[in-house]
């Protein structure tokens, strides 16, 4: 390859990045318990258990199973990758079209719609000392508040 060739393709090639101490936090094994709040619902339980790990390119793949209290297991699966310096665009498997979000060190803030209908919001933050992160997420209907699901 021509040296001007070459170089051409060093600065062109994409600049890997460090996982965030959030993304690090999702390596290996996580699990979760909290609350799902639905409108003219009474509170009831949910858990999850994921399995994460970065691939080559830098995507979090996260493989998860969430129990909620009244309804089957169902899997869930996760590829999230930082398109800029605090961008992040993804799929989860029971949303439908993309996922969009911000990562900063401790905070992944996303946003996508639901196959079922609503959209979705959802804060992940890692708590100080980086062994657990809380996550809030929002479902709208018709632009109102329909549930929340606190963990």
């Amino acid at each position: 390859m021509p040296l001007t060739a070459y170089v051409a393709f060093l600065l062109l090639a994409p600049v890997a990045t460090q996982p965030s101490p959030l993304e690090q936090f999702f390596v290996g094994t996580t699990e979760g318990t909290g609350t799902v709040q639905v409108v003219l619902s009474d509170p009831h339980s949910m858990r999850d258990r994921s399995s994460g790990r970065m691939d080559d390119q830098g995507a979090l793949l996260l493989d998860q199973i969430v129990e909620e209290e009244g309804k089957p297991a169902r899997k869930r699966s996760w590829r999230l990758i930082r398109t800029g310096a605090n961008r992040v665009t993804g799929t989860i498997t029971d949303a439908r079209g993309p996922v969009a979000g911000e990562l900063t060190s401790n905070i992944l803030h996303l946003r996508y719609r639901m196959a079922e209908g609503p959209s979705v919001e959802q804060w992940i933050i890692l708590q100080p000392g980086g062994r657990t992160a809380t996550n809030r997420m929002t479902f709208h209907r018709f632009g109102m508040n329909v549930a929340t699901v606190e963990s």
